[in-house]
């Protein structure tokens, strides 16, 4: 019989632990064409032990109930594997799982995954770190580490960070390599894009594809007061790359040098490093989806 393992984070987004639970539960009871076990993970630590499990007596997915750091943290034991990687959307933006075109509401996602199909879609490697979504620098990376230190979760929260840092950041001149070529810029952000968005429908990179075999390099510059608001505007309608600040360039590597350099992967954010290279690697991670063509 096909197994299936949710794990479900505690600590993502607002959720009631006992709703998550309660759904993850119904839906084990309701189908009997495959086994579904759930598990409430305790650290980073004991879902990636569960994952490599799961993954080791061939479970058909491990499914996440959690935000794109969750799935980060399980994409990143399964990549390799023959174990396909189910997201159930219940962090603070997910972005990843709105890309691979999951309901956000938790009962109606949990009914998707068994509907769903396997696509073997690209992944992310980002100074040796794997990332699934979207990894940056420079002022989306400043917003990932003040959120970080947040213990209200949530669009509201994070917003009110990103105000806050819009104001206190202030960009730095850096050096690209990019697949050999070299450019020079003073970016107000910079992202590394294998899905379409940050989270909550902001998309940094509308045309990316998770299936491509290369990434959305996505250098926005020059951003004030005034130029901000159609920069907002773009990315809430998926128009930010016909903006003038805005650059987006297909990549398979690229490699920042700059001393101390931040950056975050999947929002999660990193030790600094002096220098930042990125890598695609394709079809490295089964995912379940229910949309009908790749993505």
């Amino acid at each position: 019989m096909t197994e299936i393992l949710i794990l479900i984070n505690p600590n993502s987004g607002t959720h009631q632990l006992s709703e998550l639970v309660s759904a993850a539960d119904a839906l084990s009871r309701s189908t009997s064409l495959c086994r579904i076990d759930t598990e409430v993970v305790q650290s980073v630590e004991h879902s990636q032990e569960l994952t490599a499990a799961a993954a080791a007596k061939g479970y058909y997915a491990v499914v996440v109930i959690g935000g794109d750091g969750t799935a980060n943290t399980v994409g990143s034991v399964l990549s390799g594997t023959d174990t396909a990687l189910g997201i159930v959307p219940a962090g603070s933006g997910n972005g990843v799982a709105r890309h691979i075109g999951m309901s956000m509401d938790i009962k109606k996602a949990l009914r998707q995954i068994l509907l769903s199909k396997v696509y073997d879609i690209d992944t992310l490697r980002v100074n040796g770190s794997f990332c699934l979504g979207v990894a940056g620098t420079g002022f989306e990376a400043a917003v990932a580490q003040s959120f970080s230190m947040k213990k209200k979760r949530g669009l509201i929260s994070y917003s009110t960070v990103a105000i806050t840092e819009f104001f206190k950041y202030t960009p730095s001149r850096i050096h690209l390599d990019i697949d050999g070529q070299t450019i020079n810029r003073t970016p107000f952000t910079v992202a590394f894009a294998n899905s379409s968005q940050w989270g909550n429908d902001f998309k940094i990179a509308p045309d990316a594809s998770m299936t491509s075999g290369s990434m959305k390099l996505v250098i926005i510059s020059d951003i004030d007061q005034i130029s901000v608001m159609p920069c907002v505007y773009g990315l809430i309608s998926g128009n930010i790359n016909t903006i003038p600040n805005c650059e987006t360039i297909n990549a398979s590597r690229v490699r920042i040098e700059k001393p101390g350099i931040s950056y975050h992967i999947d929002g999660e954010p990193m030790p600094p490093q002096d220098s930042l290279e990125v890598e695609i690697r394709p079809s490295s991670l089964k995912i379940l989806s229910p949309k009908k063509r790749a993505f």
